[in-house]
Formats: structure tokens, C-alpha cells, sequence
């Protein structure tokens, strides 16, 4: 028998949801170690402790003269200080003299301070002459420095598990020497889309048919969150089309479905799903978009029964599909980035599920604002592709004034 959706006053909250959800997923992907290039988006598992100061030694800031502070006291554009130069320091190469009292060596930007300097003075403010310069400004002991260690000292903790590697970590891991490092296996996902109403992209377009946007959007999600995407096509609207995509399938840490998860005639998802040994965690939540939302396992296998409509496809793979995705990616922190924002506009909401609005940030004054996209149809994808962040509004919310501070998840950045 369908498994029928539960009436509203018994569907999950969307916080009980979401906290079964990831009460089953309780394993992580194992470890492997990739070079740094490869590390882009996945997730860290080790500590990394550095190995050295960075930067390793003092160093210039600017192109200029390596000098001793105290020598340049008074010095100005009418009395200038003279000072002998003893060598040019290019960046990368290491001095060989040590300054004394009226000495100055030639230095550019990130080259080491030779001994005995504690400042430098930028070339603007110079005179470059045979064998010697003139200084026009008074240093300051430390100006135009870098000093060893300011950025990371050998022994400290840069990065703990379970963290994203991002370009920036990349680049710091770099810096540390390291050429390897230990991350989680990227999840295998598989996507199908089903139903009798979409076609290819690509395909000519029959009467009553759609492109499939879905198992696009979907992959692409799973992608830019570091998983191994398999994109398995459509899934007609009878069980052993659905059956044969499912059973494709069975080598997936994760299987993403598009359709069939409402109690529609041609919907079969909450049929099959058992039959082939798929326990439901839940089916039906009290939010909107995406009331409908199936999770279920099998073994180590994560399925995820999204809604048709794109945007409730969507919303629903970022409330819940993503922070799955990223427990079982052994990341530390989940989901989307939470933060307050305040409505440009008034908006009116129906009483009832939990709602989570598209919005996009207007530039306007000091605060974040954001203005609620007017047409909240699930089927209007454009909403999606202008969101900035979606607002997170109490069920039992039925207006929201202009100048009212919200909740909000970002979608970018």
C-alpha cells in the first residue's frame, strides 16, 4: 500500500527532521591522502601543526633601504641623512653584511633584513647616489617590516579536522611545505530524475513535456560540495524503469531523486523504496517548499526523495541533502551559513509550515538588507537563480514588516 504523507498536524518539524536525518548518518568517508593540488573542496582529516615560521625570517615590506632607525633622526627633505649602501637585497636572496651605524642596505619587497637594521624607508622617500643614499623621512624602529613568525609560528595548530579546504587553505598548506595531505573520500552520488513529463535537454520536446533542470541543479549542487556526481538520466513513471536506475545505482553513498514523492497516482518512490530494503527515516515535513521530502537509508546509503518542482527541489537538497552530505564528508560544520539580515520591504506569509522564502540583498545602507522575491511559486526557478539567501519564517508567521530584523541561510558566499 502508498505509503500516504502524514496530514500537516503530524508531519516533522523541520528542526526534529533534520536532527533524525543526521542521527542516522553516525559513520564518515574513509581517509585517503591526495596531493595539495586535488584538495580543493574536500574535507580535512588531520591536524596540521606547522613545521616552521612563516614567514622564516624578518623581512621588507617595501622597496626601499634596510637601515638602523636611530640613524635616520631628524632627517628631511631640507637635511637630508646620508647614508653608505653596503649591498642590494633583492627578494630571495639572503644578505651577506651586517649594517652598522651609518650603513644602509638596498632592499625590495619580501627580501630578508640584513643583521643590525630595524626599519625600512620606502624609495619614495630616498635619493639614490654613488655608493650611498639619501634618506628625506626618520624611520621608526619597525616600520616597513615583516616580522618572522607574524603570520604562523612553528608548533601552532593551523587547521583542525574536519574543516573545508578552500583556495586560501590550499595556499597556506603550500606555505607550510607540505605537498600531500589527508582528506575524506569525495561521496559517490547518484542522481535520477523521474517522471513521464521531462525530457533531455538536448531532445526535441514532445506536447505536455519539460527539460529536466532538476538532475542538472541537483548534480551541480553535489558537485560544488566536493562529491563525485553520477548523473544517471530519467526514470519513467513506472517501477522497473525506476527499479533499473535504482539498481545502477547500489554502488552510491548517496541517491538523489527527483519526483515521484508525493501521493499522486504516477508518484511511486514510497513504494519502491521499501521494497528494495530502504528504511524511511521520514516522509513529510512541515515546510514550504518541499512538504512532500522523503529520507530513507539502506546499510551506509543515504536516498533523498525531492520534490518535481525545481525550487522545492532545490531548497530541500540545501536544508537537508547538503548537511548530510557534508557529516558523511566528516566536515565539522554543516549545512548553510545562518546570519540576520533586515526586509527592505513588507512581505506576507499564510500561516502554517515552517517557510524558507527566496530573498536577494539590496544595497542599501550600513546593514544587510534583503528584499523577499515576490512570486514564491515552486516551479519558478528563476527565484533560485537571483537568491541570495532564503528567509527562515516561523509557521505561525503571517506578516513580516519592512525594517523587521529575520533569520536567514545563505546561498552565496
Amino acid at each position: 500500500m502508498k505509503d500516504k504523507l502524514m496530514p500537516m498536524e503530524k508531519l516533522l518539524p523541520f528542526d526534529d527532521a533534520l536532527a533524525a536525518l543526521l542521527g542516522r548518518v553516525d559513520w564518515s568517508m574513509k581517509n585517503k591522502t591526495v596531493s595539495v593540488a586535488e584538495a580543493l573542496g574536500r574535507a580535512l582529516r588531520e591536524v596540521v601543526v606547522s613545521p616552521l615560521d612563516i614567514p622564516p625570517f624578518d623581512k621588507s615590506a617595501m622597496d626601499g633601504y634596510a637601515v638602523i632607525a636611530a640613524d635616520t633622526t631628524g632627517a628631511s627633505k631640507d637635511a637630508p641623512v646620508r647614508l653608505s649602501v653596503l649591498e642590494d637585497l633583492p627578494a630571495g636572496k639572503a644578505p651577506t653584511k651586517k649594517l652598522g651605524s651609518g650603513q644602509a642596505s638596498r632592499i625590495m619587497t619580501g627580501a630578508p633584513l640584513p643583521p643590525g637594521a630595524d626599519a625600512v624607508v620606502m624609495v619614495e622617500d630616498t635619493k639614490k647616489g654613488e655608493g650611498a643614499v639619501e634618506i628625506f623621512r626618520p624611520a621608526v624602529a619597525g616600520d616597513n617590516m615583516g616580522f618572522r613568525g607574524e603570520d604562523v609560528r612553528k608548533g601552532a595548530t593551523v587547521f583542525s579536522s574536519g574543516i573545508r579546504i578552500g583556495a586560501a587553505e590550499m595556499g597556506m598548506l603550500a606555505a607550510l611545505g607540505r605537498t600531500r595531505v589527508k582528506v575524506s573520500r569525495r561521496p559517490k552520488v547518484a542522481v535520477i530524475s523521474t517522471g513521464d513529463e521531462v525530457e533531455a535537454p538536448g531532445r526535441k520536446l514532445k506536447p505536455g513535456r519539460i527539460y529536466d533542470a532538476n538532475q542538472y541543479a541537483l548534480g551541480g549542487m553535489a558537485q560544488r560540495l566536493g562529491c563525485a556526481v553520477e548523473f544517471m538520466g530519467i526514470a519513467r513513471d513506472r517501477v522497473t524503469a525506476i527499479e533499473e536506475k535504482l539498481d545502477r545505482a547500489k554502488k552510491a553513498d548517496a541517491v538523489l531523486l527527483t519526483g515521484g514523492v508525493s501521493v499522486g497516482d504516477y508518484d511511486l518512490l514510497a513504494d519502491i523504496l521499501p521494497a528494495i530494503g530502504v528504511e524511511k527515516i521520514w516522509h513529510g515535513v512541515r515546510v514550504q517548499p518541499g512538504k512532500p521530502t522523503y529520507a530513507g537509508i539502506r546499510g551506509k546509503t543515504l536516498f533523498f526523495g525531492l520534490p518535481g518542482n525545481p525550487v522545492s527541489c532545490l531548497v530541500c537538497f540545501e536544508l537537508f541533502a547538503r548537511p548530510a552530505l557534508e557529516k558523511m564528508m566528516g566536515l565539522t560544520g554543516t549545512g548553510l551559513r545562518r546570519g540576520r539580515a533586515i526586509l527592505a520591504e513588507e512581505a506576507r506569509t499564510k500561516p502554517g509550515r515552517r517557510k524558507f522564502l527566496r530573498a536577494q540583498v539590496v544595497n542599501e545602507g550600513p546593514e544587510v538588507r534583503v528584499k523577499i522575491y515576490r512570486d514564491q511559486k515552486s516551479g519558478v526557478l528563476t527565484s533560485m537563480v537571483l537568491a541570495d539567501c532564503l528567509v527562515d519564517v516561523p509557521g505561525e508567521t503571517a506578516s513580516l514588516p519592512a525594517g523587521e530584523a529575520v533569520n536567514v541561510l545563505w546561498l552565496k558566499g
